[in-house]
């Protein structure tokens, strides 16, 4: 973050002193002003909201989530070395904490929406081109294989971890530096309205949105308000910018066709400028795609799903003025992240760690993108879908009966909705099928349910956190753990 003053972040977040910095406190605010005059200012070199994490000369701001208060933590963030903190005017702050905090304290109506208020000031500093990313599934690792292509020519940042939402796309802008040549945000949403907010934050040179399928339902009621909701993202989008959309929507191209502005679509539809004319996997974990029927691209990671990432990467790299030769070429070393389509090798079983989220169109890429992963049997672990309104128990029969006809082995439904995807299995038949109750159920029995040269699909929403899954199956299969007598059951 490029330093501010501590008064410039208090009045771009119309907040008022709860109490004054120490230099200007018992004196009436002309005097103020005149000892600014023979004062250096007090200058802000970062903005934090989890006091674990905080760094001296930061301003640390309170924000109430549903398990926490970040105004229990005020104390920490002094210990810390941070300067200054924005509360809540509801909030009771005692005078012991108050002097904590040599640049003084800020009250404002909400943290949160301060917190935006800053970042949207912070953003009309900012000479980077700024790269807006949403959409239903890819956000995250578009979001990184375009910082992966920028980062080898040029000085810049991406959002840490998924941090799309009001909280954390504020802090992905405030912690550009001034020098960055770009900064790469994730805009993400659950109901009406929020990314039209972010996007207004944002103010995105390159908005991209990387598809559209059945998320969210709960919050946003059908795709054609999904659709809507990520094409909102162009609302925000600066004079002159560009948006890269995702050509295989109908219902996207007519979202978006209430915003004038300049498109470069990617996709498999014909109408695409950045097209996937072929996809192959490749044994081990990898794949190769051919884009408008000519460049040939090399990835470590599976999934003809990640070729339309790559596409719409590449894309983005083009505006930047990279050729899509050498962006290609630049993705060669990516490999993935964490919990997405992650490959762990234990006791003669490959696991396919997918478990960070999961939707009905996330669950299909992921089983297709078995094909890549050499062994004698897939097994699909599929885990409740989440947020997917009143539809949910028939959308995740839906899928069961998809998966069945993808040359899966056994489908093993876990969750009270789980259940549902190997019930659809089922209807289909021709393979075997499992419930299990729990991800705690699932640990306790699933190792004993596989058998040597299994290739292991492991996903779930965030919520049922899958990865607990992963972690006992791991286990268990290091302590040699044999097939016990419980068999999955075929229709």
């Amino acid at each position: 973050m490029s330093p501010l003053e501590i008064d410039e972040i208090r009045r771009a977040i119309r907040g008022r002193w709860l109490s004054l910095p120490f230099r200007w406190r018992g004196k009436l605010s002309k005097q103020a002003e005149a000892s600014d005059k023979l004062n250096p200012p007090l200058v802000v070199r970062g903005i934090c909201t989890d006091s674990r994490e905080a760094n001296p000369d930061e301003v640390f701001f309170a924000i109430r989530g549903e398990r926490f208060d970040g105004h229990d933590f005020l104390t920490s963030a002094a210990k810390r070395g941070c300067i200054s903190a924005v509360v809540n005017r509801d909030a009771s702050v005692s005078d012991e904490i108050i002097q904590k905090f040599p640049a003084g304290i800020i009250a404002v109506a909400d943290t949160v929406s301060a917190l935006g208020d800053l970042a949207e000031y912070y953003r009309t500093k900012l000479t980077a081109t700024v790269v807006a990313i949403t959409g239903s599934n890819g956000k995250t690792t578009v979001k990184q294989m375009v910082h992966h292509i920028l980062s080898k020519h040029m000085k810049g940042s991406a959002a840490k971890k998924s941090y799309n939402n009001a909280v954390g796309v504020p802090l992905t802008l405030l912690a550009a530096d001034g020098g960055d040549a770009y900064v790469v945000c994730e805009a993400g949403t659950n109901h009406p309205g929020e990314i039209a907010n972010l996007a207004r934050i944002i103010k995105p040179d390159i908005a991209v949105i990387t598809s559209v399928h059945e998320t969210h339902l709960e919050g946003l009621g059908d795709i054609e308000h999904i659709a809507a909701e990520k094409a909102s993202l162009l609302s925000g989008l600066s004079p002159g910018g560009t948006a890269v959309v995702w050509a295989d929507s109908e219902l996207l191209k007519t979202a978006i066709g209430r915003y004038n502005v300049k498109t470069v679509w990617f996709g498999e539809d014909r109408s695409a400028e950045l097209r996937l004319t072929d996809y192959r996997p490749v044994s081990g974990g990898g794949g190769k795609f051919q884009m408008n029927n000519r460049l040939w691209v090399n990835l470590a990671v599976p999934g003809k799903h990640n070729a339309l990432n790559a596409l719409a990467a590449i894309a983005v790299a083009e505006r930047f003025g990279i050729p899509p030769a050498t962006a290609a070429d630049d993705l060669k070393d990516y490999t993935g992240t964490k919990m997405r389509l992650e490959s762990i090798k234990v006791g003669g079983i490959t696991i396919i760690n997918d478990a960070y989220n999961s939707n009905p169109a996330s669950l299909k890429a992921g089983v297709a993108a078995l094909e890549s992963f050499p062994g004698n049997r897939r097994v699909v672990v599929a885990g409740d879908m989440l947020e997917l309104g009143p539809s949910s128990e028939q959308i995740h029969r839906r899928i069961g009966e998809t998966i069945a006809t993808m040359g899966v082995g056994l489908v093993i439904g876990v969750g009270e909705l789980g259940k549902f995807i190997a019930d659809g299995a089922d209807s289909v038949g021709g393979v075997l099928t499992e419930r299990l109750g729990s991800v705690e159920e699932a640990g306790k029995v699933l190792p004993a349910m596989l058998k040597r040269g299994d290739v292991v699909l492991i996903k779930g929403s965030r919520a049922m956190r899958m990865e607990r899954l992963v972690e006992a199956v791991c286990f268990a299969l290091q302590q040699g753990k044999g097939r016990s007598r419980r068999k999955a059951r075929t229709c």
